[in-house]
């Protein structure tokens, strides 16, 4: 028949019947155990763990006087290694056999480790899970960022100012007035022509309107040419008059150099709120 409660009690204040259930407990110990009913409870539930078909033998239990040697304490039937074991192992309640036995009322050893534990799970899960969630917003922000070209100071475009050159052509007039003179010798009249179209047509390039003038001078000096005779005079002044050559002035647009390029920088935006977002 299994060991009821009381009998495990009873049998802890006795030395002898202590140790055939195999607990080390000294008889301070042993008295306050069997004085704590939860402590009682607990070590009584410990021992039926270790010793699930533990039947009472008859001299287990003797009267309280009578303290038997150790060496004459049947041992329930457990084998030596049973019993070693359950001895030296701690109680589920009690802490180790050789330790001070919990008074009435103190908590339950092991709870308060065990809520300790679990509070750490929950700290350790609440931490990993903000971990996660800060891993995923980063990933989330690198693989959105939006990448732009910020403008620092605009451009600045170039202008321009207007300047008159030389082309390298020459312009030529004609005033209207002959050099040559009524009754002046025909040939005197040649040479006056022909110095007026070697000083402003002969050497140069003329512009387009003052080459056909130089040509229509050449004409006419050539015609008089053919005209000339042994005393012969200028008989009436034609329209042909003093040649005047200047150079050709244009104007064009000179740039003041003053260029300036945009100053611009990548910029970056993150979740449409972080960085440089425009």
């Amino acid at each position: 028949m299994a060991l009821s409660l009381e009998e495990f009690r009873s049998a802890l204040v006795d030395a002898g019947s202590r140790q055939g259930l195999g607990i080390r407990l000294s008889d301070t110990e042993a008295q306050q155990v069997a004085a704590d009913p939860h402590a009682t409870r607990s070590w009584y539930a410990y021992w039926q763990s270790m010793n699930p078909q533990t039947e009472p033998a008859a001299p287990a239990f003797p009267a309280p006087e009578t303290t038997p040697a150790a060496e004459t304490v049947p041992l329930g039937g457990h084998d030596f290694a049973q019993t070693a074991a359950f001895a030296s192992a701690p109680p589920a309640y009690a802490g180790t056999p050789t330790t001070a036995i919990p008074s009435p009322g103190a908590p339950v050893p092991g709870g308060p480790e065990k809520k300790s534990r679990v509070g750490l799970w929950v700290a350790l899960s609440i931490v990993g899970a903000l971990l996660l969630l800060a891993i995923i917003v980063v990933v989330v922000a690198f693989t959105t960022a939006r990448h732009w070209t910020k403008v620092d100071a605009p451009e600045k475009p170039e202008t321009f100012h207007s300047e008159e050159y030389e082309t390298g052509l020459y312009l030529v007039a004609d005033d209207g007035v002959s050099p040559c003179a009524v009754d002046q010798d025909w040939t005197d009249c040649i040479d006056a022509m022909e110095a007026q179209y070697a000083g402003a047509c002969a050497g140069v390039e003329l512009v387009p309107a003052a080459a056909m003038l130089c040509e229509q001078h050449r004409a006419e000096i050539d015609r008089m040419r053919a005209e000339d005779s042994e005393g012969s005079v200028v008989a009436s002044l034609g329209d042909f008059g003093h040649l005047t050559r200047t150079p050709e002035v244009a104007t064009r647009q000179v740039s003041n150099n003053d260029y300036e390029a945009a100053v611009t920088h990548e910029a970056v935006c993150y979740l449409g709120f972080l960085g440089e977002c425009d």
